[in-house]
């Protein structure tokens, strides 16, 4: 028998609007993490540049590009919708849209694309709003069912 998810762990009233700097600094570091885990992978399935730059220092550059760009964009979005939610005293899902939005605009910045950043922010804000306003951060993955 699964054992039932604890859903009042600190991590799922996170963006509540308190303590917003410590919070985007969390989201930050978790984001870092997951861009510098992208950056290896993706270092390990692209072809190499043909310049003489060692494959190794290759690797790491793209593992700090992915992790800079990732970590900075949760950081926003955390900082965003953690003031949103400060500024409005509501936690609901306008707030995770204005921070979708700002990370999508984040990434097309440093890609130095409009077009990219405003399909990004667009998408993003549908995103985080649907994700608040769903519930399925609450819930990622089924607990009625065993998959073995």
């Amino acid at each position: 028998m699964p054992t039932t998810p604890k859903f009042d762990e600190p991590w799922m009233d996170e963006l509540d609007g308190h303590n917003c700097v410590s919070r985007a600094i969390s989201f930050g570091a978790r984001g870092a993490f997951v861009g510098g885990i992208y950056g290896a992978a993706w270092s390990a399935l692209r072809i190499p540049d043909p310049h003489p730059t060692p494959l190794i220092l290759q690797s790491f550059i793209l593992m700090k590009n992915n992790s800079i760009l990732v970590g900075g964009a949760a950081s926003l979005f955390a900082l965003t919708t953690c003031t949103a939610a400060s500024m409005r005293d509501k936690d609901d899902h306008i707030n995770w849209a204005l921070g979708g939005a700002a990370s999508g605009v984040l990434i097309g910045f440093s890609k130095s694309s409009w077009g990219l950043g405003c399909g990004l922010a667009t998408a993003f804000a549908a995103a985080g709003a649907l994700a608040k306003y769903s519930g399925v951060y609450k819930h990622p993955l089924r607990t009625d069912r065993v998959y073995v």
